[in-house]
């Protein structure tokens, strides 16, 4: 059968009895109009989802009693991590939604030479909260029970400092060597610039650091399409698909 699927950050226990959040009451009752017996799936993020029954509603958050566990897993597949220049609101949300629905360990947005977008302190918390907030729903809608680290907004250097995959590729057009000839395992970081891609200064950075430059073909991607195109690719190459 299939239930409704609703994201829950508190522990998950056979038999508990906890309180959804707001966000996630609201949606139960005032969108899907859902009432006391129903039963619902309930993830949190971290391999786990159980099954649910709404007992009682109380100051219009809904109460649930875990009745049975659904699914544990362990992540599968090869770990990828994103490092995405910031664009365009619309743009870097569908990213995210994207990323997330194929199963990527972590994304962190990155300032870079070529940024456009600048954001001021008051609106990164808002900012970063909606990318949570799109990624909860896309592990929702998707059945992902893994939900991805969306790190602090960070600049590009001290990001790839951090790197600790045993790939670690950028994307480039300007580079001879296409994705496609490479094979991959363990774990992979992908590098996507902004609008205007990465500058020659960035990209002698990215080769420090031991990123392999890759381009996704002779066609000019939006950054957002070159991130679906680039994790589907690894996916496929290791046999995932």
């Amino acid at each position: 059968m299939n239930y409704t699927r609703i994201y829950c950050s508190q522990k998950l226990k056979i038999n508990k009895t906890l309180k959804l959040e707001r966000e996630s009451s609201n949606h139960l009752t005032q969108v899907l109009r859902k009432k006391e017996g129903y039963l619902i799936e309930v993830f949190d993020g971290r391999g786990s989802s159980f099954i649910a029954e709404i007992i009682s509603f109380e100051k219009k958050l809904v109460n649930i009693k875990l009745t049975e566990v659904s699914s544990s897993t362990e992540r599968k597949g090869i770990r990828i991590d994103v490092g995405q220049s910031l664009i365009k609101s619309e743009p870097f949300s569908q990213s995210i939604q994207k990323a997330t629905e194929l199963g990527v360990n972590s994304i962190s947005p990155l300032y870079t030479e070529r940024t456009v977008v600048k954001l001021n302190s008051n609106v990164i918390k808002s900012r970063k909260e909606r990318w949570l907030s799109i990624a909860k729903h896309a592990c929702q809608q998707c059945g992902e029970n893994w939900l991805p680290e969306i790190n602090e907004i960070q600049q590009l250097k001290d990001w790839v400092q951090t790197v600790n995959t045993k790939y670690k590729i950028v994307l480039s057009p300007s580079s001879e060597i296409k994705l496609s000839s490479l094979s991959f395992n363990d774990s992979v970081a992908i590098a996507v610039g902004p609008e205007g891609d990465f500058t020659d200064k960035e990209i002698s950075l990215f080769k420090e650091s031991n990123f392999l430059p890759v381009q996704l073909g002779e066609r000019i991607l939006r950054a957002d399409t070159a991130v679906i195109s680039a994790i589907s690719a690894i996916r496929t190459k290791c046999e995932e698909f």
